[in-house]
């Protein structure tokens, strides 16, 4: 079954909660200010049977411009219009402003209700009918059908009623895979219940049971009774209206304008870019720095619009344009939503739009081009790009919390995800976790020239420590998760004891470092297997310790343990000493055998290989065991054997 929220417009007096009395039986005026005024203050709700069983849910809202808040909480979800004209008024001031206001929120179907038609003869309903297809020209509803009826005596009623069936049938189906959503309308306490709120399943399924979180917040409970209509369900569905006891949240946790959501499901925020459209009709104009009244679903704050056109000081009437909107307190909306503007002081609607990003950072003049060209690609973009920049947002995104947000079942994310690793649009770096392609290169960009300026303060240092470098790039990451982001540039960087270089970065000396270094080196080599001590080599010379340290790097010179250094040739020599020694001791059938050995066979003793390289006890063991830990050697009982 299709579940949509039908929802009145038009102005004061002309009918709305009449018309409902008379489509359903039931009265949504409940304020008992209401029923002394003889006008709506605050949003009413009703349901019609519908044939074969079923119900559509209703909501009244006010019609007098002093309650345009009000009429604003309940328009928000609203799925077929009815646009109510009386007859003997015709088209009044919030009869425009209320099809402005439906409008900017994107409403896309309704029934123009001429209602009182009773006290009108038929050439005067006949004018009125040609205003009024005036009036909704060039909106969406301006090929919606037209009823002709009276409350009062019932005339046309059934025939308006046949309409909203046809109606109703029509409709495109609810996204029920996306987490669920409703804006909070209502909050009261019921005895024996606790905390109920009211509002309207703008997207998703809630279930008896379900956990829920208080957006803007991170307030969490539990549905404990779940009614739609004024009967209790397991599950109810976007498009119905619901009432939904909570369990674990006091009354006074939550007030209208909230929104209850999947847990995780929003990013609260204070910043929005939006697409912003004025209306035609609009006495006011959008100066960029404008205060303004916020309208979404059911909340309502103060915002200051910051054009993103630098070439662009104003919107006036009709007009439309990129903007970023930034709030003294956070908001709770998602990519695509759409909302109204009403001017600071006096309050009145100048326009609207739709969101583009709910996450943005603050943008500035200087990149305004660049950040017009991102923003256009989120309102032309297919579901692809805006996945795209959603993750390019986050820069290292949680495609759990993308998909959230998107809300796509898993055959529809995962295709649209395959497309864009496939183009290389994104990167995995974990199961989970993405990178977008152009953050991507902006991050290995920022490495580069870190790594850079590095070396080139640092002209003999074998790179940066690792963990530096994670300090000045994303110190928010963690130590395990940066070398996963370190390997996307294995082209660029190279890893080696804790240290990351630029691939093609080699060790520079000054004239004077040179020398120290033909020293230090000379005097290795002369030391063969009997090397000087680095005390010897250094003789406490802060410039000899620097150059030691990149002469280790380079692998001219190696560190056979703490305080034994050679020269990397002696230890090319004592490995050849050592491999003559291991196969002279091979018996002729296991060389014809491709010169293999067991454990036993070929077997060298510290003493044998000590007494080879005419080297004192202490660095012919030192040797060895440099061999045992880069697995030229595999030690065995009292010898070794070529590993």
């Amino acid at each position: 079954m299709k579940h949509i929220l039908i929802g009145t417009a038009g102005h004061v007096d002309h009918g709305k909660t009449a018309l409902i009395r008379a489509l359903t039986g039931i009265d949504t005026d409940r304020l008992k200010e209401e029923k002394k005024r003889g006008i709506t203050i605050d949003l009413g709700f009703a349901y019609m049977e519908l044939p074969g069983g079923g119900r559509v849910s209703i909501v009244d809202v006010p019609g007098h411009e002093k309650f345009i808040k009000n009429m604003l909480a309940g328009a928000g979800g609203i799925d077929l219009v009815l646009l109510v004209i009386a007859a003997d008024d015709g088209v009044m001031p919030q009869t425009r402003e209320h099809l402005g206001i439906l409008q900017l929120l994107n409403a896309k179907d309704g029934i123009i209700v001429l209602t009182k038609t009773d006290l009108v003869d038929d050439d005067w309903l006949g004018l009125v009918s040609e205003d009024v297809r005036v009036a909704v020209a060039d909106t969406f509803l301006q090929d919606a059908p037209m009823a002709c009826v009276s409350s009062f005596t019932g005339q046309g009623i059934d025939s308006l009623k046949n309409i909203i069936i046809e109606k109703i049938g029509l409709a495109a189906s609810k996204n029920t895979a996306a987490p669920f959503r409703i804006p909070v309308d209502r909050v009261f306490s019921s005895e024996g219940f606790g905390t109920v709120v009211t509002g309207t399943l703008i997207e998703g399924a809630l279930n008896n049971g379900d956990t829920v979180q208080i957006y803007p917040g991170d307030l969490q409970g539990r549905v404990r009774n779940l009614q739609v209509h004024g009967g209790s369900v397991g599950t109810a569905y976007a498009g119905q209206r619901v009432a939904v006891n909570l369990s674990g949240i006091s009354r006074e946790e939550i007030s209208r304008g909230d929104v209850l959501a999947f847990p995780g499901s929003l990013q609260p925020t204070r910043m929005l870019d939006v697409k912003l459209s004025t209306l035609k009709d609009s006495p006011r104009e959008i100066k960029s720095g404008t205060r303004l009244h916020f309208y979404y679903g059911t909340k309502n704050v103060l915002c200051k619009a910051v054009l993103m056109d630098a070439a662009l000081s104003k919107l006036t009437p009709g007009a439309e344009g990129y903007a970023q909107l930034r709030f003294a307190t956070e908001v709770a909306v998602k990519r695509g939503d759409s909302f109204v503007l009403r001017f600071y002081s006096p309050t009145e609607t100048v326009g609207g739009g739709v969101v583009l990003n709910e996450s943005p950072k603050k943008h500035r003049k200087i990149k305004a081009a660049e950040t017009i060209k991102t923003l256009e690609t989120l309102e032309q973009g297919g579901l692809g790009e805006n996945i795209q920049q959603a993750i390019a947002d986050a820069g290292i995104a949680s495609l759990e919390e993308v998909q959230k947000r998107f809300g796509l079942d898993k055959n529809a994310w995962q295709e649209e995800l395959s497309a864009l690793i496939a183009d290389k649009r994104i990167t995995l770096i974990a199961p989970q976790t993405a990178i977008e392609a152009n953050y991507r290169k902006a991050l290995g960009d920022k490495i580069s020239a870190q790594l850079s300026v590095y070396h080139k303060e640092n002209p003999l240092q074998p790179g940066i420590k690792k963990e530096e470098l994670r300090s000045r790039i994303l110190p928010g990451q963690k130590p395990a998760f940066f070398d996963k982001i370190l390997q996307l540039y294995d082209d660029i960087l190279r890893l080696a004891d804790g240290r990351v270089t630029l691939c093609d970065f080699k060790i520079t000396y000054t004239k004077e470092q040179a020398l120290i270094r033909d020293e230090i080196l000379s005097r290795l080599k002369q030391g063969g297997f009997t090397p000087p001590s680095p005390e010897e080599l250094l003789q406490k010379s802060k410039a000899a310790e620097q150059v030691l340290a990149a002469m280790l790097t380079e692998g001219v010179i190696i560190s056979a343990e703490q305080g034994i250094l050679f020269a990397a040739e002696t230890v090319a020599q004592a490995k050849e000493i050592f491999r003559a020694l291991a196969e002279n001791k091979i018996p002729a059938e296991s060389k014809s055998q491709g010169g293999q050995q067991s454990s036993e066979q070929g077997g060298v003793t510290l003493a044998e290989f000590r007494d080879a390289t005419n080297a004192s006890r202490k660095f012919a063991l030192s040797l060895l065991e440099f061999f045992d830990r880069t697995g030229f050697t595999r030690k065995t009982g009292d010898s070794r054997v070529l590993h």
